[in-house]
């Protein structure tokens, strides 16, 4: 990240000169990114004892989150990797459909993403409906079995390692173009929704298989980290690779994109045969949540380019006052 982009969203009365030095505006976004993931993953599991998510709010909290996990990965992290590499777009599509593909046997072998076991009781004003089993969700006996948790542990905790390289490699091509604090901000955005939703169902998981608390408190813990895990083994990769830093960040961003709409794709798709009663709710918060991930993404942009400009009218004033005499 240029240097003339470091300091311009923070004062450098908050920070030691040898900090401002040291660690740039992404940087400090990224710390603080990781550890709003984390608590948004320790709430998530913490809350399974002590509340129930009824059907519908569940399954319009999950149109939101897929909505903005779609918009994010088309409009944010695709043309981020088709730029990082070349222009290339075969190559782009190719690492697209690799994450797309890669999560796709993820969550075949660990139903990572069965939400519904989650859900506990419908709402009352559901119960009219048809009870139609989602795909892909947790029957009584799976549900109640000793070890049911462990898969959804090791697929959401792959998953999170892959989030953690995904939102390394966002802040890193945000912060080459001056997004400062706001460097990665929509991918953070559609990882930290989500998280709470993986870390309930686990700990749903664990109390139904009769684990006691404070086991539960660590495997929660150990769950919190692997985001941040993600991010700190991504960001090794680059400086063992300094030279192919910039296809290294291409693939992981159209990697993350493939993946971000495998999950949305998980999420999204079954309401359309199993949740047709409630189509215009479910639609509704999909529209607001890609909404929300345009904006996210113009914001960025609009950041982005506020300090680039700012950065060039800088240059452009420095060059004039030289070309002036004495």
């Amino acid at each position: 990240m240029p240097a003339r982009f470091r300091h311009v969203l923070i004062p450098h009365a908050f920070l030691p000169s040898s900090l401002l030095a040291a660690v740039s505006l992404p940087d400090i976004g990224l710390v603080m990114f990781l550890a709003l993931i984390a608590v948004a993953s320790i709430a998530g599991g913490t809350s399974a004892s002590l509340l129930t998510i009824g059907h519908r709010r569940m399954q319009i909290l999950l149109s939101l989150t897929g909505g903005v996990m779609l918009g994010v990965g088309m409009l944010h992290l695709l043309p981020h990797a088709f730029f990082q590499l070349a222009h290339d777009i075969d190559r782009t599509a190719f690492w697209l459909l690799v994450g797309f593909f890669l999560m796709f046997l993820l969550e075949r072998a660990f139903h990572g993403h069965a939400h519904h076991s989650a859900e506990g009781n419908h709402d009352d004003h559901d119960h009219g409906h048809d009870a139609v089993p989602a795909p892909c969700s947790h029957t009584p006996h799976a549900a109640s079995s000793r070890w049911a948790w462990l898969g959804a542990f090791a697929g959401l905790a792959l998953h999170s390692l892959a989030d953690g390289a995904a939102l390394a490699a966002s802040v890193q091509a945000d912060g080459e173009h001056g997004a400062g604090l706001l460097s990665g901000f929509a991918t953070f955005v559609a990882i930290v929704l989500h998280k709470p939703f993986d870390s309930l169902m686990i700990a749903t998981l664990m109390i139904a298989s009769g684990m006691q608390a404070g086991r539960r408190r660590i495997v929660t813990l150990i769950y919190a980290t692997m985001v941040p895990l993600g991010t700190v083994a991504f960001r090794a990769s680059l400086g063992l690779a300094p030279e192919h830093a910039e296809d290294i960040l291409g693939i992981a961003m159209a990697m993350a994109a493939g993946a971000f709409l495998c999950i949305a794709a998980a999420d999204l798709l079954p309401e359309v045969e199993f949740h047709s009663h409630d189509r215009l709710l479910l639609t509704a918060a999909l529209t607001v949540g890609i909404a929300l991930a345009w904006g996210m993404t113009v914001l960025e942009h609009a950041s982005g380019m506020h300090t680039l400009h700012a950065g060039e009218h800088e240059v452009h004033s420095h060059d004039h006052g030289q070309g002036q005499a004495p």
